[in-house]
Parts: C-alpha cells; structure tokens; sequence
C-alpha cells in the first residue's frame, strides 16, 4: 500500500514536471484593426463682413458740390434696392454761421408708393425701424465754415412685423439741425432733404 501511493505521487510529480518545462504556445497575434480618419469637421461659413460706411468716392462726390456758399450736399437722392441690399448716401454739411454750432442728422420715413402711385398701407415708420438700424446720427460740432460728412445708411430688410415689404418707391425726409441755443441741435438749418429708394 505504500508502495503503491509512493508509485501514484511520482507519478503525479512528473507529470507536474513535464507540464511545467512543456513550451507554452504563443499567444495568437491580434488581427490589426483598420481604423479609417475621422471626418473634419465641417466648419462653419466665415461671415461676410458687410461695410456699411462711405466709399471715398462718395466722400469725393459731396465733397466736389459742397461749394463756398451751399450749406450742405448730398451724394444721390435716389437708388435702387433688392431685398436684403444696402445703399450708403453721403451727405456733407458746412458751418456757415458766424460762431461754433453742434449739428445733428435727422431721418424721417415720409411714404411708400407702388407703381400705380398708390399708397402702401403696410409701410409706416415703426415697420421700416430696421431699415435705418446702420446709422448712428451723433451730435457734431464744427466751428465756422468746417464741414462734416456723414453716411445715411438705408438697408432693406423685413419689416418690424416681419412681413416682406412690397415692390414700390420709399421716400424719406433728411434734415440737418443746429443747435443755436440751450437745447441740442433742434433747429433747421438745411431745410428737407428727399431720399427715395425703390424696392424691387
């Protein structure tokens, strides 16, 4: 019996030994992975930069009429507009008074017409707000016979109640203020000036 269980524990002892020193079999070798690039990122369109303010042409046209004795000047009174599309008027201005005087732009929509002359009802001054969103009419001071040329900006977008505005000729009233006294630029000096765009 002892031999027996002698004989079983050797037994068992080799085969501990011959599984130990037995190779072991390499790992098998991932198969590689493809791995194809991330799509670039789609970037978002660069906005255009949209320049509101006046051409040097421009500023040489009014510069050009704005002789000895005019009070002020304007580039054009008249132009042409698809929706979305901007016109900048030039409009210069001389201190003829004796003495140092602020001075102030004032716009005013008047009226829309169609082609028929007939009155477009939509158009009132509160809906064409945004139109005149690009200006910015600040008060100038100029001393005796300086002069000042200022951008009238005029964009064509929807109206206020966001309806599309209709074909048909837009007419505005500029005007140039003094002040003259205590209470900021309030008094005429150029008298009304008309602008018109035509909607197309």
């Amino acid at each position: 019996m002892k031999r027996t269980l002698i004989a079983l524990l050797c037994l068992m002892l080799l085969a501990v030994a011959a599984c130990s020193s037995a190779p072991s079999a390499p790992a098998p070798t991932p198969s590689p992975v493809e791995t194809q690039p991330a799509p670039a990122p789609e970037s978002a369109p660069t906005p255009v930069a949209v320049d509101y303010g006046l051409s040097q042409a421009t500023r040489d046209k009014v510069a050009g009429n704005l002789k000895s004795t005019t009070k002020y000047a304007l580039s054009e009174s008249y132009t042409k507009l698809a929706l979305g599309q901007h016109h900048t008027f030039g409009l210069g201005f001389t201190n003829r008074l004796v003495a140092k005087d602020n001075f102030l732009i004032e716009l005013v929509f008047k009226r829309a017409i169609d082609k028929s002359s007939n009155t477009i009802d939509v158009a009132t001054a509160q809906n064409i707000i945004p139109w005149l969103a690009h200006n910015d009419f600040s008060i100038t001071p100029l001393n005796p016979e300086q002069q000042s040329i200022q951008p009238i900006v005029i964009e064509v977008t929807s109206f206020t109640d966001g309806s599309v505005p209709p074909p048909g000729t837009y007419e505005f009233t500029a005007r140039v203020l003094h002040q003259g006294g205590f209470f900021g630029p309030t008094e005429e000096y150029s008298g009304d000036i008309s602008l018109a765009v035509q909607v197309v």
